[in-house]
């Protein structure tokens, strides 16, 4: 159906039924081409946010991991904040007590323990020391380990000899082979 027009001189052929279009390989190529990029991109996104995602749900565990960890921190933090104020309220008063005897120098601990460890007879040792409670008492408690009972009475005049006062046994008894005292004096030379 080809079909001259002339109209102002002009003359149109117009066949649309042979040729409809000449370049269709090109248009199939590009078309194939635009598909090819379309599906390489929207391939590479999902496996980005496949990978984006995989790697966020890592960091998710990972956080909620490390929050389970601050919070046990946290309580074991709490738990030893109470106990060392609970030491703290338990021992401050004998604890400020030594150290103001230690700020003011009231006495010397090294000649006390020279002068103790001189009043101890030979073989025999400390076992425990307990300062005086308060500032206006100089009234030491201790235990001692002595080799036999005959050797309290040694004890006891050897420290009344270095200036002990007022020297009272409290206990007496027997453990690990050794005799043990446990008694009460007052320090002469600090009055």
């Amino acid at each position: 159906m080809t079909g001259k027009q002339n109209r102002n001189g002009w003359s149109l052929v117009l066949n649309l039924a042979r040729e409809p279009r000449r370049n269709r390989r090109l248009y199939r190529w590009l078309l194939v081409g635009l598909s090819l990029v379309l599906v390489a991109a929207v391939a590479g996104l999902v496996l980005f946010n496949l990978k984006s995602l995989a790697q966020f749900r890592d960091l998710r565990q990972s956080t909620q991991v490390l929050k389970e960890k601050e919070a046990s921190l946290a309580s074991e933090t709490r738990r030893l904040s109470r106990e060392v104020e609970n030491l703290r309220r338990r021992y401050r008063e004998p604890v400020d007590e030594v150290n103001s005897l230690l700020d003011r120098k009231a006495f010397s601990w090294v000649i006390f323990f020279n002068r103790m460890e001189a009043g101890l007879p030979p073989g025999s040792y400390l076992l425990a020391l307990n300062p005086p409670a308060s500032s206006s008492s100089r009234e030491f408690k201790l235990r001692v380990a002595l080799g036999s009972r005959e050797e309290l009475g040694l004890l006891i005049k050897n420290l009344q000899l270095q200036n002990f006062s007022e020297i009272r046994v409290l206990n007496e008894n027997y453990q690990n082979n050794k005799f043990q005292v446990e008694m009460v004096l007052r320090d002469a030379s600090l009055e």
